[in-house]
């Protein structure tokens, strides 16, 4: 087995990975965090700028970046693809045993890998696949999200990626799937490690000393939606909303509010502004229901954060949500529409927060330091491995 403190990785991402972010960036934060305090060598190649604040981020000199004034491109495409290029020329790939990629992003830097004869170990991480939301809105009879034109383009990138990495790491075993069957690549090459959130951030505490801290009413039916409206889940949000009544309010964690929403909604709705990790952990605390409502995910961290705070989630009944929420720790519902999520989102406000405790336990499931432990050693399976039998899935 191969020394850890002799493992050095080049982690690429889109953006800085923060500890005030969410998604992507949070996860490599503290996948890097996690990697280095197991002695292994990392340094981060992004868009050197902060998606959310975090001007006390530890891995800012850990960061080979790229100035975000310095990219060119305007169409979403042609700029996922100027990145990536980017991305592969600021690196010297000689220095590194393992360059992780997350995302389109490492499409040039497994190209460039390709052509090499020795080479460092190339592990690709699925958190989604720009596939699968075409596909699952196929299987549901419904029109193409909006995002479509665009995920088609990036798929060619994702596969490519896919089919030229030692090892790819899913999050689910829905986002598993779809890399072997609409990506191609051979499932002995393809792993599933789950995501985590932090226990010693996200953990519950008392619902009303938080509603109380947080300026909330004590006796209020509070839902909170952690996103923005511009995309296909904050559309169904919106939807869901008008179906519910007066009373339930909507509290969004997001930095920017949406003019349109307050101008319909009005105090239904409230808006928190940024919100670092800890104050978010106090909003799941406090709310009622966490209300993810999207019809496509690879895992979503919200949820398992949510439910380490004791706030049960409601969900569709549809790959990857459905395998991290259960029928004892949060809401699935049958039908893909709004009204059948309105309709089990009263149901589970009329319940109370019967499901809380068994919604922290199934959190704990998803444990951080397992599922790092899990890609440190797949770290060293790849880098012990000939290429040749990698590449031939053995």
């Amino acid at each position: 087995m191969a020394d850890s403190s002799r493992i050095r990785v080049a982690m690429i991402c889109g953006y800085r990975p923060t500890p005030a972010g969410g998604g992507t960036e949070k996860y490599v934060y503290e996948l890097t965090r996690g990697l280095m305090k197991r002695g292994v060598e990392v340094e981060i190649v992004c868009e050197d700028r902060p998606f959310l604040p975090d001007a006390d981020n530890p891995l800012a000199e850990r960061i080979v970046g790229i100035d975000p004034q310095s990219l060119c491109a305007s169409d979403p495409v042609e700029l996922f693809r100027e990145k990536s290029r980017r991305f592969a020329e600021s690196i010297d790939a000689a220095r590194y045993d393992i360059i992780h990629c997350h995302g389109q992003y490492g499409f040039h830097i497994a190209l460039r890998l390709a052509r090499l004869v020795v080479r460092p170990a190339l592990v690709s991480s699925f958190h989604l696949t720009a596939l699968g939301p075409n596909e699952r809105y196929r299987a549901l009879s419904l029109s193409r999200p909006d995002e479509a034109a665009v995920d088609e383009a990036v798929a060619f990138m994702e596969q490519t990626m896919g089919w030229l990495s030692d090892r790819c790491i899913a999050v689910s075993n829905g986002v598993a799937k779809e890399v072997i069957g609409l990506y191609g690549v051979p499932a002995s090459r393809v792993e599933v490690i789950s995501n985590w959130c932090d226990p010693n951030i996200f953990r519950a505490s008392d619902r009303e000393s938080a509603r109380e801290r947080l300026g909330l009413k004590p006796g209020g039916r509070y839902l909170l939606y952690v996103g923005h409206f511009n995309m296909s889940r904050g559309k169904i949000m919106a939807d869901v909303l008008r179906l519910l009544p007066i009373d339930v309010t909507l509290l969004v964690a997001h930095h920017e509010p949406d003019r349109a929403i307050t101008s319909e909604f009005k105090e239904r709705v409230c808006f928190t502004g940024h919100l670092g990790s800890g104050t978010l952990a106090l909003y799941y605390s406090a709310a009622d229901l966490l209300c993810f409502p999207s019809l496509y995910g690879g895992f979503g961290l919200v949820i398992i954060e949510a439910m380490a705070c004791g706030c049960p989630p409601v969900v569709y009944d549809l790959p990857a949500m459905n395998e991290i929420v259960t029928d004892d720790s949060g809401y699935l519902v049958g039908q893909p529409t709004a009204r059948a999520y309105a309709a089990t989102i009263e149901r589970a406000l009329s319940e109370g927060r019967m499901k809380a405790q068994a919604a922290r336990r199934r959190a704990l499931t998803f444990d951080m330091d397992v599922q790092i432990d899990a890609i440190l050693s797949l770290y060293r399976k790849v880098v012990r491995t000939p290429l040749a039998l990698a590449m031939s899935g053995s």
